[in-house]
């Protein structure tokens, strides 16, 4: 019958492992189907539509049209009472201070912003990923100790249950034992809501519902150096947006000249064909324009606005490039921090699990009382606890430190973003 237990339980193992999710499937997952990262993917795209729509900086026209136009009352032998027109106009501005190439230049760094920040987006979500994982994976090793405390307090309440009825022992020593088997079992299910908050959040980053995880790691990459993250490079394209902006403003003040054509067909009724017998039937006419703008109330203050606008962006960059370098630092340091940490849970382990060996003996011999046993029985839980999720966070510190190395995540995941 054990055997059979012990068939059924390793069964049951392999097929919830065969149905869980693996880290990478489950990023990838997130990348390709997550709704935000679909939005700031359309946004990349609108500015990529916009930069295309200023891709020539002479912004040549051509229009088609026809106009109809009535005279009454009073109308003058000279005049014509009905005319139509058809028109057929092309126009290219030949020069306007530049604006046109300004403009294009800051739509082409918005786009490249746009693009940088996608990117920055899908590494933050791949982060929140890692996170929630190792996070759902530590309360599940936690589970597993208490329910494995929930087995061993079980039978130790058969047991000493026996003793009371026959007199051995007393009731006290039965309630501490049935409090304590209580209380673990409400952290049980404190903990599985903990699992189900981070699986519910996991499964609505990717997208798809998930229920168990497999033992998936992060490689490891030592010795990193420390480079410009999309965030910071998203920024750069924004200040060079912003200082084209300045540009565009600035070509009001410059001289325009613009060059039309146009052919006009004429059509008319309701006049003195005696006297107006050379109406035209067809006319081209060509216009070159040069205008300059004298006096703007306004101008100076945009390119003073666009200019301090600038600056304050400049501002920000130099702000977030130290954030980020600190950033770095800090979590290296953790990485290294985490690593000592799981050598001291590990031996913190193997000591707690030697004591409880020792003392679970002395106590089914009434060498020592429930309260020893059931101190060394919570130890070891807890320090198997602290093992698990010393192992976890480690991964967790690793995720953190490849995301403000400025690595590519691709690379360490190998999938393309």
């Amino acid at each position: 019958m054990k055997i059979f237990k012990k068939l059924i339980i390793t069964v049951v193992f392999f097929a919830s492992f065969l149905n869980a999710d693996g880290l990478k499937d489950i990023i990838k997952y997130a990348i390709d189907n997550n709704n935000n990262i679909k939005a700031v993917e359309l946004e990349s795209q609108a500015k990529q539509k916009t930069y295309e729509s200023v891709d020539n900086i002479y912004k040549p026209t051509a229009t088609i049209g026809a106009s109809y136009s009535k005279l009454d009352m009073d109308v003058r032998e000279s005049q014509v009472g009905n005319t139509a027109v058809g028109f057929l106009k092309f126009s290219v501005e030949l020069y306007n201070g530049a604006r046109e190439k300004s403009l294009k230049a800051q739509k082409k760094y918005e786009h490249k912003e746009a693009l940088f920040s996608t990117k920055m987006r899908k590494k933050e979500l791949a982060l929140q990923v890692v996170t929630y994982f190792y996070q759902a994976k530590s309360i599940d090793e936690n589970i597993k100790a208490l329910r494995e405390k929930s087995v061993t307090l079980t039978a130790e309440l058969k047991r000493v249950k026996i003793k009371y009825d026959i007199k051995m022992i007393t009731e006290d020593e039965v309630l501490k034992l049935q409090s304590e088997y209580e209380e673990n079992e409400y952290n049980i299910q404190e903990l599985e809501y903990q699992k189900t908050y981070m699986l519910k959040n996991l499964s609505l980053l990717a997208g798809k519902d998930i229920q168990e995880l497999d033992d998936s790691t992060l490689p490891e990459v030592q010795n990193l150096e420390f480079s410009d993250s999309e965030n910071i490079k998203a920024m750069q394209e924004n200040i060079k947006a912003l200082k084209e902006n300045v540009n565009v403003i600035s070509a009001l003040k410059k001289p325009q000249l613009k060059l039309e054509n146009s052919l006009n067909i004429y059509g008319y009724s309701d006049y003195n064909k005696v006297l107006l017998k050379d109406l035209p039937k067809q006319q081209n006419q060509l216009m070159l324009t040069l205008t300059y703008n004298l006096f703007d109330t306004s101008s100076i203050e945009k390119k003073q606005a666009a200019f301090l606008i600038k600056r304050a962006k400049d501002e920000q960059l130099y702000q977030l490039k130290k954030q980020e370098k600190i950033n770095y630092e800090l979590t290296k340091q953790k990485l290294q921090t985490q690593k000592a940490k799981i050598k001291s849970a590990k031996s913190a382990l193997d000591m707690t699990n030697k004591l409880f060996e020792i003392i679970e003996i002395k106590y089914q011999n009434d060498v020592v009382d429930n309260i020893t046993y059931l101190d060394a029985l919570s130890a070891k839980v807890i320090n198997r606890a602290i093992f698990k999720q010393s192992l976890y966070d480690y991964e967790i510190a690793k995720a953190n430190y490849y995301f403000t190395s400025g690595i590519n995540y691709e690379d360490v995941l190998g999938m393309d973003f």
